[in-house]
Formats: C-alpha cells, structure tokens, sequence
C-alpha cells in the first residue's frame, strides 16, 4: 500500500511540475501580448482623441444648430451626428475599461460631453417639434363641423 502512495505521489509530483512549466509559458505569452495589447490602446485613444475634436467642429459647423436651415433638416442632421455621436461613444466606453484594465490614467473628452448634451437637449427639442406638427396635422383633418 505504501507502495502505491509513493506511485500516485510520484506521478502528482511530475503532473504539478508539469503544470507549473505550462502556466509559466502562457504567463510569458500573455506579457507579450500584454504590450501589444496596450500599445495599441495607447494608440486608439489618441486616434479617438483626434476623431472626436474633429467631429466637435463638424458638428458646429455642419450640424442642427447651424442658424437658418430648416427644422425638418435639422431633425436629420441630428439624427445623423447622434448616429456618429453612438460610434465615438462606444471606443470611449471600449477605451475607458483598457485604461482601468491597464491602470493608465483615464482621458477625458470635454467635447464628446458637450456634444451628448447638446444631442440630448436638441433631441428633446425636436422630438417635441415633431409631436406638435403631428398633433397639428391630425387636428386639420378633422372637420370643424364635428367640433
């Protein structure tokens, strides 16, 4: 019986060995790609962080709060620098958990902030636009006589 202890403690002895060889090479693998993995984060953030101040001016230059166009080309322009707004959006939240995975420090954006909430208020605005000429056009198509 001592026998088989001395086998089976044996063979764990050689399986934990072994095992420790392996977790130390996927440790060594995962280190490297760990730097390439944050080289390229530390690059996508500075890509973002050049998208969205180019964004930023096209929005105020091409965008719905541009003085003299059309409610109704407003609406659409909203809806389509809100549809850009969600893109950048999302690499900030994608960014925003690597530089906590990395503990690099967390960059900020004052102009895709101050884009979500001219969005947002202008969303409400036009949305609010909208019900009104709805509201307006079904109460044209009722008959005065039924008042």
């Amino acid at each position: 019986m001592e026998k088989e202890e001395t086998d089976v403690s044996s063979i764990l002895d050689k399986d934990w060995a072994k095992l420790v060889i392996d977790a130390e090479a996927v440790r060594n693998s995962l280190q490297g790609q760990q730097a390439e993995f944050k080289k390229s984060l530390i690059i996508g953030i500075y890509n973002l962080i050049v998208d969205v101040e180019d964004f930023r001016k096209n929005f105020e230059k091409n965008g719905p709060m541009v003085a003299g166009i059309e409610p109704k080309e407003a609406l659409n322009r909203l809806r389509m620098f809100s549809d850009e707004y969600s893109v950048r959006k999302r690499k900030y939240d994608s960014y925003f958990a690597g530089e906590t995975l990395f503990g690099l420090p967390h960059q900020s954006y004052p102009a895709l902030e101050e884009t979500r909430k001219e969005i947002e208020l202008l969303d409400k605005l036009y949305s609010l636009y909208s019900k009104v000429k709805d509201t307006i056009a079904r109460w044209r198509e009722i008959p005065w006589s039924e008042i």
